[in-house]
């Protein structure tokens, strides 16, 4: 008798316990609480490698990288990359490549260069953590 109780008392907390897992999120974490970057925030990083090719058939790149994010990033390939000069940001280039490491809050982004635009070593560029959507493209009417 005392085995049957044991093991309606184990089978009652196993079945007590299953009802309370929907709740509880496993995969949890202080990363994944960060709150969403605003739209319009600011990444600021410096160049910190450039390269002709890496890849045969590859064209020149760039990457940089920092740290010290508080927020999670939303960033995409084909999202800009901008420099800012006085008054006047320019898009200089395109992401190719982007690592957010979340331990340290860094993240890491390559880039192919915009036609024409000087990119160099120690340049300070950034990106947007968080774009707006895409403006709406209009419908064409009948």
């Amino acid at each position: 008798m005392a085995f049957s109780r044991a093991a309606v008392a184990i089978a009652a907390f196993l079945t007590l316990s299953a009802m309370n897992l929907p709740s509880v999120s496993w995969a949890e974490d202080a990363q994944s609480r960060l709150p969403l970057a605003p739209h319009g925030t600011k990444f600021l990083f410096e160049v910190i490698e450039s390269h002709d090719a890496v890849y045969l058939g590859d064209t020149p790149g760039h990457m940089g990288r920092d740290g010290g994010l508080k927020v999670r990033p939303n960033v995409a390939l084909g999202d800009g990359v901008y420099r800012t000069d006085g008054e006047t940001t320019t898009r200089v280039g395109t992401i190719t490549r982007a690592v957010w490491d979340r331990v340290s809050g860094g993240l890491t982004v390559e880039f192919d260069p915009e036609p024409l635009r000087r990119i160099a070593v120690g340049d300070e560029v950034w990106v947007d953590l968080n774009p707006g959507p895409a403006p709406a493209r209009p419908t064409a009417t009948p």
